[in-house]
């Protein structure tokens, strides 16, 4: 089977996901038959049409991964994050906007709270996964309760925006599943990261069993639902792009190394004549 690309997906797209398996022609396919909660109906899933299976084992591999997670549904979890995201955009624009001030003890303020406290260019932390989001939130809490940094939080007026953001990371905490500043534990983390792979071997054999069909059904109405039920998996792909692997280019650094390496020796016999 080949992979499209769905290892790049995070474990909160693969979350948001669920809401594109109900709308547009996926909402016209209905699992209820079949939707049991230990995920081992009494009909046969062997009878069952093509788009419903399809349907099941996606939608079953993402609650799956909520449970990991340790939310009752994607709906909630999402919900979560938005708020988080929604406080950290908050804080990134008010410290921008300090750094315009009058004053420049102010403004030197402000400019050593962005530093302390947003990732990338100032929201950079929104684009993490939940349980990355939570750790990230309760670290600015903390560096920004302790000198010295405190001083500048409340020399530029930052404390509710901080308040925001603590409410919104003890929210989201919740919702996984964890308690006030508690570490993620090894064996839940490795039951996200199994779901997620799970998720992705999923993912990779709808897409390609639905690739094969639409390459192999004549134009018509059913080639056209077919692409309809395709277009939603397509869109992921397109908002989950894959990267580079980080190794190549040291991999090949070393190999030139080699290679001069190789080389030293006749230089070194040559250099008497």
């Amino acid at each position: 089977m080949a992979g499209y690309g769905y290892s790049f997906v995070t474990d909160k797209a693969f979350s948001a996901f669920a809401r594109d398996l109900e709308q547009g022609a996926w909402k016209s396919v209905s699992i209820d038959k079949y939707d049991v909660p230990n995920r081992v109906p009494t009909a046969l899933l062997l009878e069952a049409p093509k788009p419903v299976i399809w349907k099941a084992r996606a939608l079953w591999s993402i609650r799956a991964l909520d449970e990991a997670l340790g939310v009752a549904s994607a709906a909630a979890l999402a919900e979560l994050d938005t708020e988080w995201d929604a406080s950290q955009r908050a804080l990134h624009l008010f410290l921008a906007s300090a750094a315009e001030g009058k004053d420049p003890a102010h403004r030197d303020a402000a400019v050593r709270l962005r530093g302390a406290l947003l990732a990338g260019a100032g929201t950079e932390q929104t684009r993490y996964t939940y349980d990355a989001e939570v750790d990230y939130g309760w670290h600015q809490i903390s560096v920004a309760g302790k000198a010295p940094l405190a001083a500048d939080v409340k020399k530029v007026g930052a404390g509710p925006y901080l308040k925001r953001v603590e409410e919104a990371t003890e929210a989201l905490a919740k919702g996984l599943g964890r308690s006030s500043g508690q570490k993620r534990a090894v064996a839940r983390s490795k039951r996200i990261r199994e779901a997620v792979v799970a998720c992705t071997q999923a993912f990779n054999a709808i897409h390609d069993d639905i690739g094969w069909l639409v390459a192999h059904t004549p134009s018509g109405k059913q080639r056209d639902l077919l692409e309809a039920l395709h277009a939603p998996f397509l869109a992921l792909l397109e908002r989950s792009p894959q990267r580079a692997p980080a190794a190549a280019a040291p991999e090949e650094e070393v190999e030139d190394a080699e290679e001069e390496d190789a080389e030293e020796p006749e230089a070194e016999e040559s250099a008497p004549e």
